[in-house]
């Protein structure tokens, strides 16, 4: 008669191992995919700050409303801002700032604001759809300018982004 044998127990040694590549495998997956959410969060929060600027900017230009004071001459203190360029700081305590930050001051970010006004004040642009057509039968469009507002940064990436805003003005 044979002997019995006892039935294995436990696991060998190769076993173990490639249990351990598994779960290192599994590890390391898990947090390249933090990583990279983290990096995506990091954009979305960097991008939103931007969108925030250009509204405040956006909010700040139609607030102060067309004024026509020669004929010819709509939104003459919109014409104004046409060209306008300035730096807007996202301070560390989560609000941008536009006076540049002192020495040894926090600062999380730096975005730039361009603002163009056209027509009539550059050649002759008639915007997609024309600035000068009718909304209605018999109801047109006049004296109206096209304002944008663009907020563009460098990103942790050294890549060039933006965020525009656009809207039409008239007395």
């Amino acid at each position: 008669m044979k002997p019995l044998r006892h039935p294995r127990r436990g696991a060998t040694l190769l076993e173990a191992m490639a249990t351990m590549v598994v779960v290192v495998f599994g590890i390391l997956g898990i947090a390249l995919a933090v990583l990279a959410s983290a990096k995506q969060n990091r954009r979305n929060l960097i991008q939103a700050q931007a969108g925030l600027i250009a509204e405040q900017e956006m909010e700040r230009i139609t607030a102060m409303r067309c004024a026509t004071p020669a004929p010819g001459r709509p939104c003459e203190n919109i014409e104004a801002l046409d060209r306008d360029r300035h730096e807007v700081w996202w301070s560390a305590n989560g609000t941008p700032r536009y006076l540049a930050p002192v020495a040894g001051e926090p600062v999380r970010m730096k975005y730039d604001v361009a603002v163009d006004v056209d027509p009539p004040m550059e050649g002759e642009e008639a915007g997609t759809p024309s600035l000068a057509r009718d909304v209605l039968p018999g109801l047109r469009l006049a004296n109206v300018v096209n304002v944008r507002v663009t907020v563009s940064w460098q990103d942790p990436d050294k890549v060039l982004r933006a965020v525009a805003l656009q809207t039409r003005m008239t007395p």
